[in-house]
């Protein structure tokens, strides 16, 4: 079960555009973590709760070592595959590939890492109200691309 549990956190990880060695450092003190709080995790809910940590782990890495997000791990992420309601997908990634490194980048982080506004704004050294501004401009951009793509 735990090599289970590893595989997947690993493969996360490295979905999320991080280094081998430090997703297995990642994944690691994910399944620690896991084990040492292994009385209050519900029954079934086991996986959901190692991915949940294993991200706020990479959240906190990414904090502690103000690392850049590899711009690439946006147009490679797993998380085009969960779009739902939305026929082609080719559209979405086309359209995300038209941003910039840093709206890429934002996107990432609001939409695929789901962090909040006050998390991001710590991440990128600015205040949430800068946050909440340039994700409306970026919802904004991202609508009219998509319009553009359908009228193509």
């Amino acid at each position: 079960m735990w090599q289970e549990l590893y595989k997947l956190v690993f493969h996360y990880l490295l979905s999320l555009g991080i280094s081998r060695a430090d997703a297995e450092d990642i994944a690691q003190e994910t399944l620690l973590s896991t084990y040492l709080h292994l009385d209050g995790i519900q029954d079934g809910k086991l996986k959901y709760y190692v991915l949940a940590t294993a991200k706020n782990k990479f959240i906190d890495f990414i904090r502690r070592n103000k690392k850049e997000i590899p711009v690439s791990s946006v147009e490679d992420s797993e998380y085009f595959s969960q779009i739902r309601n939305i026929e082609n997908k080719e559209v979405i990634k086309n359209v995300v590939n038209k941003l910039t490194p840093s709206e890429k980048k934002l996107f990432y982080l609001k939409y695929s890492l789901e962090m909040t506004n006050s998390d991001i704004a710590i991440l990128l050294n600015t205040n949430t109200d800068s946050v909440k501004s340039m994700l409306w401009r970026l919802r904004k951009k991202l609508k009219e691309y998509l319009e553009e793509e359908a009228k193509s």
